[in-house]
């Protein structure tokens, strides 16, 4: 089997994402109870307001309305979290100083989604177990419930790294993330049941990955449904896998920031007759 470039100069793919993920855990070690705060404090909201009409529309509707207010604190934690450290660290030449490293950008993606995957637990964490006594919704988790919450996380980090390295400030990048969190959480029965929705919205639905992420939570937390989750499973994956496809072919490496070379015919200096 032939190794890659950065193999042979002593660092395998683990050992990038090992290393890369640990910077990005550093970088964050002093601000992650802002996070935990500013991410729980939007679906705390949304449970107060959405509860109102949801206790007198019966139990399914309250389910709704926790499981999609956590999918809230995944898309706040995650992806906008993802897409402002991308566009900064593409602002600041960070993509430059590691693309000239021994690195592949797969691990910066892979060590960048892992970092955040699990600065966002005490925000969902706390989101879900509040909600659940606010709401009066009991959890009965079933053994599904630690992969949907994995693959819940995927597709919005994927959107929020794809978002963050191809814009070109940070606060363009903020702006285009809240926008779609905002989007992804009125199309479709995210937090509201359909029947309390218009068709058309309940239709687009069907191509939200944010629909998919709040029913895998319901039928692994609250409604336990092992096939149902594991079919919302399914598209979550193929969601993720189209999105870091993406992120991984779109965004600027090497390529980009090579150094340039001038040719022989373009250098003057190179050219006969030119002075020493």
């Amino acid at each position: 089997m032939s190794t890659t470039r950065d193999e042979r100069l002593g660092l395998s793919f683990p050992q990038q994402a090992w290393d890369l993920f640990r910077i990005q855990l550093t970088n964050w070690r002093w601000s992650w109870p802002q996070m935990v705060l500013t991410g729980m404090l939007a679906p705390l909201v949304s449970i107060a307001a959405l509860g109102l009409f949801a206790r007198s529309s019966g139990p399914a509707a309250t389910e709704y309305v926790l499981t999609g207010s956590v999918t809230m604190a995944i898309l706040f934690e995650t992806q906008n979290r993802i897409a402002s450290n991308f566009a900064f660290m593409r602002g600041n030449g960070a993509f430059e100083y590691y693309a000239a490293l021994p690195v592949r950008r797969e691990a910066l993606i892979l060590a960048t989604l892992a970092a955040f995957s699990l600065l966002s637990l005490p925000a969902v964490a706390v989101t879900l177990f509040l909600g659940s006594a606010l709401l009066d919704v009991p959890l009965t988790p079933s053994p599904l419930a630690p992969l949907c919450l994995l693959l819940a996380l995927l597709p919005s980090a994927g959107l929020g790294a794809l978002i963050g390295s191809r814009s070109g400030t940070i606060e363009q990048a903020s702006s285009l993330s809240l926008a779609t969190t905002l989007l992804m959480m009125a199309a479709g029965p995210v937090a509201v049941p359909p029947g309390l929705l218009p068709d058309a919205l309940v239709w687009i639905g069907h191509l939200n990955p944010a629909v998919y992420a709040a029913d895998s939570l319901r039928h692994s937390l609250t409604t336990p449904a092992a096939l149902s989750a594991l079919a919302d499973m399914a598209v979550l994956a193929t969601f993720a896998g189209a999105v870091w496809g993406l992120t991984s072919t779109r965004m600027h490496w090497r390529a980009r920031y090579g150094r340039r070379t001038t040719s022989p015919a373009a250098d003057p200096s190179s050219q006969k007759g030119a002075p020493s």
